[in-house]
């Protein structure tokens, strides 16, 4: 069968306080609000690109008190001094509660608890490839040099290991293969 070419471009999520939450996406992560409805059942679209209406949709309509369901919201950065910026500015952040790091080998990543709970992850990506899931503290005390060459040592003894490059390349075979 042949499949479509398709692109996961924007997320929807249920808060319980709309305009908190709009808050700190938009002072926080940088969104601008699109359009919205206010009446019943408030909506807000969001985005930080021109090319997309909105990237996240808030709806209004989870309970007060429920536990987030939301696994986790990922935003891909630049590099990794933007990662060590965003990092301080989430510790400085009282509306972030809970902050953690990994370096996953494939990826440096910052996350943490957005006001209603929900984990939201931004992540940059390195030149290597190891299997997931793995993970370890990133020691943002250390040099972003430090850093890299930390990830790059231990990706290379980690049996799994190959280049970022070669991993897209075999993520092109099989998604080729996928649609024939």
């Amino acid at each position: 069968m042949n499949r479509p070419n398709f692109s996961l471009n924007h997320v929807g999520i249920q808060v319980i306080d709309i305009d908190r939450m709009s808050d700190f996406y938009t002072s926080f992560m940088g969104f601008v609000v699109t359009d919205e409805r206010t009446e019943v059942n408030p909506i807000r679209f969001m985005t930080m690109s021109p090319d997309e209406h909105h990237q996240l949709l808030l709806a209004w309509g989870r309970a007060q008190g429920s536990p987030s369901t939301v696994a986790q919201i990922s935003f891909l950065m630049d590099d990794l001094p933007a990662l060590r910026q965003l990092h301080d500015a989430a510790q400085a952040d009282p509306r972030i509660s809970k902050i953690w790091t990994l370096d996953h080998g494939n990826s440096w990543t910052v996350y943490f608890k957005d006001p209603e709970d929900n984990t939201v992850e931004c992540y940059v990506h390195t030149p290597w490839h190891v299997s997931q899931p793995y993970g370890v503290p990133i020691d943002f005390t250390k040099t972003d040099q430090e850093i890299w060459a930390g990830t790059e040592a231990a990706a290379l003894v980690n049996p799994t290991y190959m280049t970022a490059e070669a991993f897209r390349a075999r993520l092109v075979d099989q998604l080729a293969a996928r649609a024939s």
